[in-house]
Protein backbone atom coordinates (compact mmCIF):
# COMPACT_ATOMS: atom_id res chain seq x y z
CA UNK A 1 0.00 0.00 0.00
CA UNK A 2 1.21 4.02 -0.71
CA UNK A 3 0.95 6.25 1.77
CA UNK A 4 -1.79 8.80 1.89
CA UNK A 5 -0.04 11.98 2.38
CA UNK A 6 -2.95 13.91 3.98
CA UNK A 7 -3.93 15.24 7.16
CA UNK A 8 -6.77 12.02 7.71
CA UNK A 9 -4.22 9.56 7.04
CA UNK A 10 -1.88 11.44 9.60
CA UNK A 11 -4.12 11.39 12.55
CA UNK A 12 -5.19 7.53 11.86
CA UNK A 13 -1.31 6.62 11.89
CA UNK A 14 -1.25 8.34 15.38
CA UNK A 15 -4.39 6.39 16.72
CA UNK A 16 -2.22 2.99 15.25
CA UNK A 17 1.13 3.82 16.93
CA UNK A 18 2.40 5.03 20.19
CA UNK A 19 2.37 9.35 20.74
CA UNK A 20 3.45 10.20 23.91
CA UNK A 21 0.51 10.01 25.40
CA UNK A 22 1.90 9.59 29.38
CA UNK A 23 3.98 11.91 30.96
CA UNK A 24 7.65 11.00 32.29
CA UNK A 25 6.16 10.53 35.84
CA UNK A 26 4.01 7.52 37.09
CA UNK A 27 2.20 6.29 39.55
CA UNK A 28 3.51 2.64 39.64
CA UNK A 29 7.10 1.87 39.67
CA UNK A 30 8.58 -0.29 37.20
CA UNK A 31 11.23 -2.97 37.83
CA UNK A 32 14.13 -4.94 35.82
CA UNK A 33 13.96 -8.64 36.04
CA UNK A 34 16.17 -11.10 34.11
CA UNK A 35 14.13 -13.69 32.37
CA UNK A 36 16.83 -16.38 30.89
CA UNK A 37 19.35 -13.86 30.36
CA UNK A 38 17.02 -11.38 29.30
CA UNK A 39 15.99 -8.17 30.99
CA UNK A 40 12.26 -7.56 31.24
CA UNK A 41 10.32 -4.06 32.68
CA UNK A 42 7.47 -5.49 35.41
CA UNK A 43 5.48 -3.56 37.13
CA UNK A 44 3.42 -5.18 39.86
CA UNK A 45 1.21 -3.81 42.82
CA UNK A 46 -1.23 -4.69 45.30
CA UNK A 47 -2.62 -7.74 46.21
CA UNK A 48 -5.26 -10.47 46.12
CA UNK A 49 -5.50 -14.39 45.00
CA UNK A 50 -6.39 -12.91 41.38
CA UNK A 51 -3.61 -11.05 39.27
CA UNK A 52 -5.10 -8.64 36.63
CA UNK A 53 -2.81 -8.84 33.55
CA UNK A 54 -1.86 -5.95 31.19
CA UNK A 55 -1.15 -6.56 28.05
CA UNK A 56 -0.05 -2.72 25.94
CA UNK A 57 -0.54 -2.03 22.03
CA UNK A 58 1.62 -1.86 18.99
CA UNK A 59 4.49 0.34 19.59
CA UNK A 60 3.21 0.28 23.91
CA UNK A 61 4.74 -0.01 26.76
CA UNK A 62 3.48 -0.83 29.56
CA UNK A 63 2.91 2.97 30.98
CA UNK A 64 -0.68 3.24 29.10
CA UNK A 65 -1.76 0.98 32.13
CA UNK A 66 -0.19 3.42 34.50
CA UNK A 67 -3.23 5.20 35.70
CA UNK A 68 -5.69 1.95 35.25
CA UNK A 69 -3.34 -0.17 37.38
CA UNK A 70 -2.61 2.05 39.93
CA UNK A 71 -6.06 2.07 40.48
CA UNK A 72 -7.44 -1.63 40.22
CA UNK A 73 -4.04 -2.02 43.01
CA UNK A 74 -6.61 -1.10 45.70
CA UNK A 75 -8.74 -3.87 45.23
CA UNK A 76 -6.36 -6.59 42.94
CA UNK A 77 -3.05 -7.70 42.52
CA UNK A 78 -1.67 -6.37 39.15
CA UNK A 79 0.94 -7.26 36.62
CA UNK A 80 1.99 -5.31 33.46
CA UNK A 81 5.15 -5.24 31.55
CA UNK A 82 6.87 -3.93 28.63
CA UNK A 83 7.24 -6.56 25.56
CA UNK A 84 10.93 -7.30 24.35
CA UNK A 85 11.91 -4.30 22.66
CA UNK A 86 9.90 -1.79 24.41
CA UNK A 87 10.47 0.07 27.66
CA UNK A 88 13.29 -0.80 29.11
CA UNK A 89 12.74 -4.21 27.89
CA UNK A 90 15.93 -6.12 25.69
CA UNK A 91 15.32 -5.95 22.43
CA UNK A 92 13.10 -8.76 20.60
CA UNK A 93 15.35 -12.29 19.68
CA UNK A 94 12.13 -14.14 18.92
CA UNK A 95 9.24 -14.29 16.14
CA UNK A 96 6.71 -11.75 16.81
CA UNK A 97 3.84 -13.38 16.03
CA UNK A 98 0.64 -13.88 18.57
CA UNK A 99 1.31 -17.24 20.02
CA UNK A 100 4.91 -16.27 20.66
CA UNK A 101 4.27 -13.57 22.44
CA UNK A 102 1.25 -15.22 24.99
CA UNK A 103 4.05 -17.82 25.32
CA UNK A 104 6.93 -15.21 26.71
CA UNK A 105 4.15 -13.99 28.54
CA UNK A 106 2.73 -16.69 30.52
CA UNK A 107 6.62 -17.67 31.25
CA UNK A 108 7.20 -13.84 32.61
CA UNK A 109 4.52 -14.55 34.71
CA UNK A 110 5.75 -18.21 35.78
CA UNK A 111 9.20 -16.70 36.64
CA UNK A 112 7.83 -14.03 38.94
CA UNK A 113 5.94 -16.77 40.78
CA UNK A 114 2.44 -14.64 39.19
CA UNK A 115 -0.13 -17.76 39.39
CA UNK A 116 -3.63 -17.94 37.50
CA UNK A 117 -6.50 -17.53 37.58
CA UNK A 118 -6.13 -13.93 35.50
CA UNK A 119 -8.25 -11.27 34.54
CA UNK A 120 -6.20 -10.64 31.50
CA UNK A 121 -6.78 -7.29 29.68
CA UNK A 122 -5.33 -5.84 26.48
CA UNK A 123 -5.62 -3.07 24.44
CA UNK A 124 -5.60 -2.85 20.57
CA UNK A 125 -3.22 -5.71 19.17
CA UNK A 126 -2.66 -6.36 22.97
CA UNK A 127 -6.26 -7.18 23.28
CA UNK A 128 -6.23 -9.65 20.33
CA UNK A 129 -3.54 -11.47 22.12
CA UNK A 130 -5.45 -11.42 25.05
CA UNK A 131 -8.45 -13.21 23.57
CA UNK A 132 -5.61 -15.75 22.08
CA UNK A 133 -4.01 -16.11 25.58
CA UNK A 134 -7.83 -16.86 26.61
CA UNK A 135 -8.66 -19.25 24.36
CA UNK A 136 -5.61 -21.41 24.46
CA UNK A 137 -5.55 -21.48 28.36
CA UNK A 138 -9.39 -20.99 29.78
CA UNK A 139 -8.24 -23.31 32.43
CA UNK A 140 -6.13 -19.92 33.94
CA UNK A 141 -8.17 -17.34 33.39
CA UNK A 142 -10.84 -15.50 35.59
CA UNK A 143 -11.89 -12.90 32.90
CA UNK A 144 -11.03 -10.94 29.49
CA UNK A 145 -11.25 -7.36 29.28
CA UNK A 146 -10.61 -6.35 25.06
CA UNK A 147 -10.03 -2.31 25.35
CA UNK A 148 -10.62 -1.67 21.77
CA UNK A 149 -9.09 -4.46 20.45
CA UNK A 150 -7.96 -4.37 16.84
CA UNK A 151 -10.05 -7.93 15.18
CA UNK A 152 -7.81 -10.56 14.23
CA UNK A 153 -8.99 -10.81 10.62
CA UNK A 154 -9.94 -6.81 10.68
CA UNK A 155 -7.07 -5.85 8.02
CA UNK A 156 -8.55 -8.88 5.41
CA UNK A 157 -12.22 -7.38 6.30
CA UNK A 158 -11.52 -4.09 5.68
CA UNK A 159 -9.53 -4.52 2.39
CA UNK A 160 -12.33 -7.12 1.37
CA UNK A 161 -14.67 -4.49 1.34
CA UNK A 162 -12.75 -1.52 -0.34
CA UNK A 163 -12.69 0.41 2.74
CA UNK A 164 -10.09 3.05 3.72
CA UNK A 165 -7.19 3.03 6.68
CA UNK A 166 -7.82 -0.59 6.86
CA UNK A 167 -3.85 -0.61 8.02
CA UNK A 168 -0.47 0.72 8.09
CA UNK A 169 0.69 2.03 4.63
CA UNK A 170 3.93 0.22 3.78
CA UNK A 171 5.88 3.41 3.41
CA UNK A 172 4.80 4.55 7.05
CA UNK A 173 5.70 1.03 8.35
CA UNK A 174 9.41 0.85 7.13
CA UNK A 175 10.08 4.22 9.28
CA UNK A 176 9.08 2.32 12.32
CA UNK A 177 10.96 0.57 14.80
CA UNK A 178 12.02 -3.20 13.76
CA UNK A 179 10.09 -4.42 16.74
CA UNK A 180 7.43 -2.69 15.87
CA UNK A 181 7.21 -3.57 11.89
CA UNK A 182 7.88 -6.93 12.56
CA UNK A 183 4.68 -7.69 15.43
CA UNK A 184 2.57 -5.54 12.56
CA UNK A 185 3.65 -8.20 10.04
CA UNK A 186 3.30 -11.08 12.23
CA UNK A 187 -0.61 -10.10 13.71
CA UNK A 188 -1.76 -11.32 10.50
CA UNK A 189 -0.91 -15.01 11.63
CA UNK A 190 -3.79 -14.09 14.55
CA UNK A 191 -6.71 -15.46 12.20
CA UNK A 192 -4.68 -18.82 12.19
CA UNK A 193 -3.51 -18.98 15.16
CA UNK A 194 -6.77 -18.29 17.26
CA UNK A 195 -8.96 -21.21 17.66
CA UNK A 196 -11.03 -22.85 19.64
CA UNK A 197 -13.96 -20.76 22.22
CA UNK A 198 -14.10 -18.44 25.17
CA UNK A 199 -14.38 -20.57 28.37
CA UNK A 200 -17.82 -19.64 30.82
CA UNK A 201 -15.48 -16.59 32.19
CA UNK A 202 -16.82 -12.90 31.81
CA UNK A 203 -15.59 -11.36 28.14
CA UNK A 204 -16.43 -7.56 28.19
CA UNK A 205 -15.59 -5.57 24.66
CA UNK A 206 -14.72 -2.17 25.33
CA UNK A 207 -15.11 -0.22 21.97
CA UNK A 208 -14.27 3.69 20.86
CA UNK A 209 -16.29 5.38 18.72
CA UNK A 210 -13.73 8.13 17.33
CA UNK A 211 -11.01 7.34 14.30
CA UNK A 212 -9.74 10.52 12.83
CA UNK A 213 -10.27 10.70 9.16
CA UNK A 214 -11.98 7.18 9.04
CA UNK A 215 -14.99 6.53 7.21
CA UNK A 216 -18.93 5.66 8.65
CA UNK A 217 -18.13 2.21 7.03
CA UNK A 218 -14.74 1.56 8.76
CA UNK A 219 -15.79 2.57 12.08
CA UNK A 220 -18.86 0.83 11.59
CA UNK A 221 -16.87 -2.47 10.21
CA UNK A 222 -14.52 -2.06 13.74
CA UNK A 223 -17.81 -1.53 15.57
CA UNK A 224 -19.58 -4.84 14.61
CA UNK A 225 -15.99 -6.73 14.36
CA UNK A 226 -16.36 -6.20 18.06
CA UNK A 227 -20.03 -6.89 18.73
CA UNK A 228 -19.46 -10.17 17.24
CA UNK A 229 -16.54 -10.97 19.60
CA UNK A 230 -18.74 -10.44 22.44
CA UNK A 231 -21.45 -12.73 20.94
CA UNK A 232 -18.80 -15.24 20.82
CA UNK A 233 -18.52 -15.22 24.93
CA UNK A 234 -20.97 -17.12 27.26
CA UNK A 235 -21.04 -14.38 29.36
CA UNK A 236 -20.16 -11.29 26.69
CA UNK A 237 -20.62 -7.84 26.74
CA UNK A 238 -19.94 -4.82 24.16
CA UNK A 239 -19.60 -1.54 25.74
CA UNK A 240 -19.44 1.40 23.60
CA UNK A 241 -17.91 4.63 24.42
CA UNK A 242 -19.63 7.27 22.66
CA UNK A 243 -16.81 10.29 21.45
CA UNK A 244 -13.65 8.21 22.79
CA UNK A 245 -10.76 7.98 20.94
CA UNK A 246 -8.43 4.36 20.80
CA UNK A 247 -6.26 4.79 23.97
CA UNK A 248 -9.41 4.27 26.12
CA UNK A 249 -7.05 3.38 28.73
CA UNK A 250 -6.00 6.92 29.30
CA UNK A 251 -8.50 9.14 28.51
CA UNK A 252 -11.23 7.29 30.01
CA UNK A 253 -8.97 5.34 32.46
CA UNK A 254 -11.74 5.69 35.25
CA UNK A 255 -14.47 3.79 33.01
CA UNK A 256 -11.83 1.06 31.96
CA UNK A 257 -10.82 0.60 35.62
CA UNK A 258 -14.81 -0.10 37.15
CA UNK A 259 -15.24 -2.41 33.77
CA UNK A 260 -12.09 -4.38 35.03
CA UNK A 261 -13.57 -4.40 38.84
CA UNK A 262 -17.14 -5.33 37.57
CA UNK A 263 -15.62 -8.81 36.64
CA UNK A 264 -13.30 -9.27 39.19
CA UNK A 265 -14.09 -12.60 40.83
Amino acid sequence: MGIQKDVPMRLFLLSLLSVALLPACTHLKPEIVDINGHAVEIVTAGEGANTVVFEAGLDDDWANWDKVANDIADDARVFAYSRPGYGRSDDATTPRDPAQIVEELREVLASQDVAPPYVLVGHSNGGTYMELFAKSHPEEVAALVMVDARPKNFLAECERLGLDMCGIPDDALATQSEVVQAEYTAFAQAAEQITGEFGSYPVRVLTATESPGASEARIALWHSMHADLADEAVDGEQIVFEGAGHYLQVFRWHDVSEVIRSVLP
